[in-house]
Parts: C-alpha cells; sequence; structure tokens
C-alpha cells in the first residue's frame, strides 16, 4: 500500500532536575564560604566577597541556560508535533480524493439487459451460460461475430461506442482531459473510427494512454482536481480471452467504458494495493476503511476469485459470495475495471458503499470503495 507520511521523534531533552541544581550551588555556598575563613589570611574581603559573588552568578547563569533549553526544546518539539501533524492531515486529505462516476457502459454476456443487471447485483441471476467449441468452454457476447480474438475485441469496441453513443444524454461536445485504454491499439482505432461516425462532436485522440490499472487510477483522481471544473477522463476497454483447455475458467470477453469528473455520480475512491510478502493482507483492508472513511467494511465486495481472497474475506469483506468468474468467465486485465463498474452500479442503485476486488499489472491485489454521492458514514 501506499506509505503515509512519517516523521522522526523529535529529540526532547529532559526535564532539569531542580533537587540536583539547588543541592549544587548549596555546596557551592558552603565551599565558598569554608574557602573564605580558610583563606581570610590571604585575601581581602572585598576580593573573597566578589569571588563567592561570581561563583554564585556563574551557578545562578548555568541554571537559567539550562531552564532556557529545556523551554526551547519543548517549544520547537510542540511546534515539530503540529506541523508533522498538519503534514499527515494534508496527505490524507489528498489521499481520500476521489472522482464521480458521470457515465458507465459495461458490455457482456452477463448484463444485457436492466432486469439482468439488478439480478447480477443481488446474486440473483444464475451462471451465464457456456459455450463448449472445441478446446475449452467461452462466455461470449452473442452480438460480437467474429472467430479471431482480434477480430472479436475490434467488434466490442464498436459495440461499445454504439452503446454509449446510445446512452448520452445530449449532442453536446466532449473534449477529454486526457484517454485511458485498457486493449490492443486496433481496437482503440475502432471505437474511435465508429465515434466519428456517429458521435463527430466527440473528439478522441489518435493514440489513449495505456490503462495501467490503480496507477492510472491515482493519475486520474490528481489531474481532475488540478483541471477547470467541468472536465472529463474517459476510460475505456475491451478484451476477448482466447479459449484455453487447461482454464479452470471459461474464456470471456467484455468492454468497459467510464467518464470521469469531479462530480455528478458514485465517488470512486483511490483504492490500495497489495503487495504479496512485503505486509500483511490485513494492512490493506484496514487501510480501504481509513481512505473510505467507514467504520465497517462494505456488505457486498465485487472480485473475480483470487488465491489470496479468503484472507481479506475473513476480515469481514464479503468477496467469496460475490465472484464473477461464473458470469463473466476469465477477463485478465480488464477484471479490475469490470468489478469497480459492478460496484458502481451497486452503490447508485441500493445507496450504499460496495467494494472491489482485483488484481494488478504491477500489484497482487487491489481494494477500493465506491460510494453513492451523498452517502454519509
Amino acid at each position: 500500500m501506499k506509505r503515509t507520511v512519517e516523521f522522526a521523534a523529535y529529540p526532547v531533552a529532559s526535564r532539569p532536575a531542580y533537587r540536583r541544581w539547588l543541592a549544587t550551588g548549596a555546596a557551592l555556598v558552603a565551599l565558598s564560604v569554608l574557602a573564605g575563613v580558610a583563606l581570610r589570611s590571604y585575601l581581602e574581603p572585598p576580593l573573597a566577597i566578589a569571588g563567592f559573588a561570581g561563583a554564585l552568578l556563574a551557578w545562578l547563569g548555568a541554571l537559567l541556560l539550562r531552564v532556557l533549553y529545556y523551554r526551547c526544546n519543548r517549544h520547537n518539539a510542540q511546534r515539530y508535533a503540529q506541523g508533522a501533524d498538519q503534514q499527515r492531515q494534508a496527505w490524507w486529505r489528498h489521499h481520500r480524493r476521489n472522482v464521480a462516476l458521470v457515465d458507465s457502459v459495461l458490455i457482456s454476456a452477463a448484463c444485457s439487459k436492466p432486469d439482468q443487471i439488478r439480478r447480477l447485483l443481488t446474486l440473483d441471476e444464475k451462471p451465464t451460460p457456456v459455450q463448449e467449441p472445441d478446446g475449452g468452454a467461452a462466455i461470449r457476447v452473442a452480438a460480437v461475430f467474429g472467430h479471431d480474438v482480434l477480430e472479436r475485441e475490434r467488434n466490442l469496441a464498436v459495440l461499445l461506442a454504439l452503446h454509449w453513443q446510445a446512452q448520452r444524454s445530449g449532442p453536446d461536445g466532449l473534449e477529454f482531459l486526457v484517454c485511458y485504454w485498457q486493449g490492443s491499439s486496433a481496437a482503440w482505432h475502432a471505437f474511435a473510427q465508429q465515434m466519428a461516425q456517429t458521435c463527430p462532436e466527440v473528439c478522441l485522440p489518435e493514440s489513449p494512454e495505456p490503462w495501467q490499472g490503480i496507477q492510472s487510477l491515482d493519475r486520474i483522481i490528481d489531474q481532475l482536481h488540478q483541471a477547470p471544473a467541468g472536465a472529463r477522463v474517459l476510460c475505456a476497454g475491451c478484451h476477448s480471452s482466447p479459449i484455453d483447455a487447461e482454464s479452470p475458467h471459461p474464456a470471456g470477453e467484455a468492454a468497459v467504458l467510464w467518464l470521469l469528473g469531479t462530480d455528478g455520480g458514485v465517488s470512486v475512491s483511490r483504492g490500495e494495493w497489495f503487495m504479496a510478502g512485503t505486509e500483511p493482507l490485513e494492512s490493506i483492508a484496514e487501510r480501504a476503511l481509513q481512505q473510505s472513511e467507514m467504520q465497517a467494511p462494505a456488505k457486498v465486495c465485487m472480485s473475480f476469485a483470487q488465491p489470496p481472497a479468503a484472507g481479506v474475506s475473513a476480515l469481514g469483506w464479503s468477496v467469496l459470495g460475490h465472484t464473477q468468474d461464473p458470469h463473466f468467465g476469465a477477463l485478465a486485465q480488464l477484471e479490475a475495471m469490470v468489478v469497480l463498474t459492478l460496484a458502481a452500479w451497486y452503490a447508485e442503485q441500493f445507496d450504499e458503499p460496495c467494494a472491489w476486488l482485483a488484481t494488478d499489472p504491477h500489484y497482487t491485489l487491489i481494494l477500493g470503495v465506491v460510494k453513492p454521492n451523498d452517502w454519509n458514514n
């Protein structure tokens, strides 16, 4: 997980030992008197008095300097602690920033109809029928044709553009702050060409930024919060898995699109990442709660089957009951975008937070929470 800002402890001076100082002062006075008596035949009285006064002033000056050092040290330690606390609060404010999912599209065999989506979110939907061509099992979108995986991905991208065009509320043009794409460049060009035909007012770049999982999400949140109000970021992708007879899950395919902004939809957090062997699995769940300012885990956590998922489920995250493999099949790097979309739909429809768990290109696991826009902890 991303480390919080840390500060070394300020070196605090010990409190002056006043009894020892008083004892030292008393001993100094006694020695001065004894020395004055012993040396009275050799010293003039004014000289003896001056020596006694000098020693007393030196002791008093040393005590005052020690007390001043102690007070200054405590003052500096207090200022240091206040500054460190301000830095921690600023770090958490930045870490707790989120974005709004203004619009979303998810195309798959499991959610082609609205009533099917609701049953999917409430666990009432039966597993998606599996096709069994030669060489293995697959879950395919009926509206997508083609035997080659690349051809199917291009057709998925065209279908994604058509669905978004039909779903958009108005003809207003859109110019994106940045566009991210998960998938092949050929699929992106198919998506961009279809958008140019059906929605010429939507401006898409020739080459989008590659989607890098939670790192891209983290960057998008920072970009949107630094951009003018009303800025938008487009994230999309499509994937069709090749059939693999040795895979425990059927080959799946899906297409996803997000339109992200700073307001206007459910709240998507940065999420937390976990790297096996570097920290305990419990830490990612605790930090996800801190980041989302929640006292208890969300009741629902969308996920695909992950080997370490049982550890998170034991902490109260409802992971095992909402695995999406029977509905979507294997989706490789698109799985994270699919479960985050499902979590957003759940939060919007049922007006309560929903978590999501997935793998990542750079980390073992990532975990995040989507909350309704007006939800209060």
